[in-house]
């Protein structure tokens, strides 16, 4: 093995995958590392140490040389959506399910010791080392969280592409495409990152194995037309298991479509519908911004592989070439869920989006670490510029909207109306579905309630749902999921029929009152997720509600992990039926850091009787503050609403 020069500033050593070396001075920066036989062949090139070692992705051939280097002084950054396959590793491995495995997603080739992590390459980010400033491009595909490292070197624009494709238009392992038992996901995904790459307009592009591809949009095209065959040839399900969609329908990224002349959507065929109200002059305004396909919410066998959900750009160049769009001034979300915010912050960090939200839905999607125990959330916290409040009207660029608190499929969701184009729109987000139930005489489809259970739910909560919508009364739903629903009073009829149908059901399922042996979340703790200072005084707050249609004397009291202390006292409240209680109490981390997890309970007490240790949170001490509710130190406080 020796090095091979591919520009002045730029070799290429051929490993157990190519590593390549970029040259500034007297230090250098690597890209991957295989064995970590490349150091000694560095001096030849007057290089005295190794500054960064960039990973394109976690494989055990890209990175198992890197522990040689980290002794001899070198850094390492590593995609952001695969850190803890490189500095979690054994956890994964512990935990990791063997028999009855139908998670095909290749995680399996990961390292099998802890690898140390001192930078993070965020997607769309940049990473700037000396003279060259890279910009991190996703390219999911190979894995779930590889990325291409963009940057400028003697005088070109090159590309270091991990294994996301090889040179003459070809993929570098067929079986690496599988995530799901017998699905081909990795396809689509493919697909979806060599567009991106192909915009970038590369002039030479350095893959992880094989040749340089020195023709990059060339060999993009041909791997195009290749992907599509493979796409055309039926029942490989390359759009994954769990999508509804045939593989020739998601194999590109679907087109955007007039629902009238100001209001556009993608079609059904995005995981999370979204919907675009055109200002007429060049700026826009999205209603949720999700995933591109149903493929990227890994919702099937491969679900526990993701540590969260990834997003990658889509429809945005269409808006732009298409209709004219320079400006994405506003986003607002019907609901917390992941599969329809996590774009929101791409939006603001690249387009200066504003967020406007419903009071509910922004503190959630704000503080996600804090309400972590509820599903479905995006790890990362959301600026919201305007709260909004239940009722409240709202303009933009000459149209009317109206928010409307609406909790359904979960607590934190609102439905929003607009009049658009002379027409009544609720926007429903993931309240209101098309369904036949083919029972009970009915065996057509109706207008019906989703529900989730851990999503945090009270029977009153969908009646609330159907006076939103017997309130509203729109000429069109544009729902979260699934095609557009045209509305008619009796279709809301139908709506609110089938709700106090299912109420009837649940109520005979469960001893009364229902509500308490229905509700999951009569009691909660908050901050669900938080890492602290050794030392350091943590707030809890439990949100107690009152479902026993009587008044009663709740208490809660904490029951801190092993070298954590706290007072020990039950603080208790009276509360009338349907209200609800904050009672804070505080904890004292150890004085030793413990980054690994611990479990925090709260034992609550209803008219001094316990329940049991009935809510938790997490929490770790590792010297970083990341999520810590405080409220004035060494206090305990009692909130009733």
């Amino acid at each position: 093995m020796s090095l091979i020069r591919r520009s002045e500033n730029v070799w290429e050593f051929q490993d157990t995958c190519n590593v390549y070396v970029l040259k500034s001075g007297a230090e250098c920066l690597l890209i991957d590392t295989g064995s970590g036989a490349v150091m000694q062949h560095l001096p030849a090139l007057g290089i005295e140490r190794v500054d960064w070692i960039l990973h394109t992705h976690h494989h055990r051939d890209q990175c198992w040389g890197t522990p040689i280097l980290q002794k001899a002084g070198a850094k390492v950054a590593v995609p952001e959506y695969e850190r803890h396959l490189f500095d979690n590793v054994e956890a994964y491995w512990q935990a990791r399910r063997i028999y009855d495995n139908y998670n095909d997603s290749n995680t399996f080739f990961s390292l099998g010791e802890n690898l140390s992590v001192d930078a993070i390459l965020e997607d769309y980010s940049t990473f700037i080392w000396k003279e060259y400033e890279f910009r991190v491009l996703p390219a999911k595909g190979h894995t779930y969280g590889m990325v291409s490292l963009i940057t400028e070197v003697d005088g070109r624009k090159v590309a270091f592409t991990g294994d996301l494709m090889s040179s003459g238009g070809k993929l570098y392992q067929l079986h690496a495409m599988e995530y799901c038992y017998g699905d081909l996901l990795g396809i689509e995904f493919t697909m979806q990152s060599i567009l991106a790459l192909k915009r970038e307009e590369i002039e030479i592009a350095f893959p992880s194995h094989g040749s340089s591809i020195n023709e990059v949009n060339a060999d993009i095209a041909t791997l195009e037309s290749r992907l599509e065959v493979l796409a055309g040839v039926g029942r490989i399900f390359t759009s994954g298991r769990t999508s509804s969609f045939g593989d020739m329908q998601t194999i590109r990224e679907s087109r955007l479509q007039r629902i009238s002349e100001h209001l556009l959507w993608a079609g059904p065929y995005t995981c999370s519908n979204f919907y675009i109200v055109l200002s007429g002059s060049g700026h826009a305004m999205l209603i949720d911004y999700g995933l591109s396909s149903v493929g990227h919410l890994h919702a099937s066998c491969d679900h526990d592989s993701p540590q969260a959900v990834r997003f990658v750009q889509h429809h945005i160049d269409q808006l732009r070439d298409d209709f004219g769009v320079k400006d994405i001034e506003l986003v607002v979300p019907t609901h917390i869920h992941d599969d329809h915010v996590c774009g929101i912050p791409f939006l603001q960090k690249h387009f200066s989006t504003q967020c406007w939200a419903l009071d509910r839905v922004a503190e959630v999607i704000a503080d996600p670490a804090a309400w972590a125990s509820t599903p479905c959330l995006f790890d990362k916290p959301i600026k919201v510029q305007r709260t909004l409040r239940d009722g409240e009207a709202f303009q933009w660029r000459g149209f009317d909207f109206q928010v409307h608190y609406a909790p359904g499929q979960t607590e934190f969701h609102s439905i929003i109306l607009g009049e658009i184009d002379g027409k009544r729109v609720v926007f429903g987000g993931d309240n209101l579905f098309l369904f036949n139930p083919r029972s009970g005489g009915i065996d057509r489809e109706i207008l019906v309630q989703s529900t989730v259970m851990r999503n945090s739910f009270q029977l009153e909560m969908h009646h609330r749902c159907a006076e939103v919508m017997r309130a509203t009364m729109p000429d069109l739903v544009c729902p979260g999921h699934g095609g557009l629903i045209a509305m008619s009073e009796s279709r809301v009829e139908e709506y609110t029929n089938y709700i106090e149908h299912k109420e009837r059901a649940f109520r005979d399922i469960v001893a009364e009152p229902a509500n308490h042996f229905i509700d999951l979340f009569w009691a909660r703790m908050l901050p669900y997720l938080s890492d602290v200072h050794p030392g350091r005084q943590v707030a809890y707050t439990i949100k107690i509600r009152n479902n026993l249609e009587r008044t009663a004397t709740y208490g809660a009291r904490l029951l801190p992990p092993l070298g954590w202390t706290s007072h020990g006292e039950t603080v208790s409240a009276v509360l009338q039926p349907g209200k609800q209680v904050e009672i804070v109490l505080w904890t004292t981390a150890p004085s030793e850091t413990e980054p690994r997890r611990r479990l925090i309970t709260a034992e609550i007490l209803i008219d001094g009787v316990s329940q049991g240790p009935i809510c938790e949170a997490l929490v770790s001490v590792s010297g970083e503050i990341r999520q810590v509710r405080r409220s004035a130190k060494g206090s305990k406080r009692v909130t009733t609403t």
